[in-house]
């Protein structure tokens, strides 16, 4: 079974869904077959292992694979067009929660900054201050800092002081760090994305320690805006976007 090494770094498991998807159409990988081990494909593919798992994950949550335990993954058998139209539908439907994600970030951390700069405390202060220091840090690194991105935002809605916010957060944060993990392989590989996200999050960040409200939501708003005007511009170079 030929694959061709992945030279590409961003949003690898999709490269690994396409070769698969590529396979299949060429029938080197046929309804039934068992298709190579995790640690085969990520040396074959040239890729790390995080990512062919990530990429497994999404396939069988999408009906195209079934991992058996102690076995091996196979594919269904599902007749070919079948196969390859639930593949074709992954990055869509991810697309889709991926815009759904943000218009609900928008929606709750919009308002959170708002509050937060007219109560944040000192103490919050202080946390959020060194939070966005280590941020910067990671960014000016050419780091992903998805972990950093994810306290940085998390603190602005706990300086809000509103408990049902922050428990919201919560429930969604293994959303919001897949959604920060999908948008990062795309801004911080180019310099000038790199750095809008800079300012972008500078503007949030001062407008709260300022106590400015109004600035404080819109700083807030415009950041998630852009990021999802980042993702889907990437999305529509690969073909992953229809409209």
């Amino acid at each position: 079974m030929m694959f061709r090494p992945i030279k590409r770094r961003k949003r690898v498991y999709e490269n690994i869904i396409d070769q698969i998807k590529i396979a299949i159409e060429e029938g080197r990988i046929k309804p039934g077959d068992k298709l190579p081990s995790e640690r085969q494909l990520a040396e074959k593919l040239n890729v790390a292992r995080t990512s062919v798992k990530e990429a497994i994950t999404v396939l069988e949550s999408s009906g195209v694979v079934t991992v058996r335990p102690g076995v091996g993954m196979f594919l269904n058998n599902d007749s070919v067009s079948v196969s390859i139209n639930k593949i074709s539908e992954i990055i869509n439907q991810r697309t889709f929660e991926f815009e759904k994600l943000i218009e609900m970030r928008q929606a709750i951390e919009g308002d959170a900054a708002y509050y937060a700069a007219l109560r944040i405390t000192d103490e919050q202060k202080k946390k959020l201050t060194n939070i966005y220091k280590m941020l910067i840090h990671s960014q000016q690194q050419s780091k992903e800092a998805i972990e950093e991105d994810y306290q940085f935002h998390l603190m602005i809605v706990e300086a809000a002081n509103n408990s049902i916010m922050l428990e919201t957060m919560h429930v969604i944060a293994q959303k919001i760090m897949q959604g920060l993990k999908e948008s990062r392989h795309t801004s911080i590989q180019d310099e000038l994305l790199n750095k809008a996200v800079l300012e972008e999050h500078r503007l949030i960040y001062e407008a709260i320690m300022n106590n400015k409200p109004e600035q404080a939501r819109d700083a807030m708003w415009a950041h998630h805006q852009a990021t999802k005007k980042r993702y889907l511009q990437t999305s529509r170079e690969k073909g992953g976007v229809e409209n």
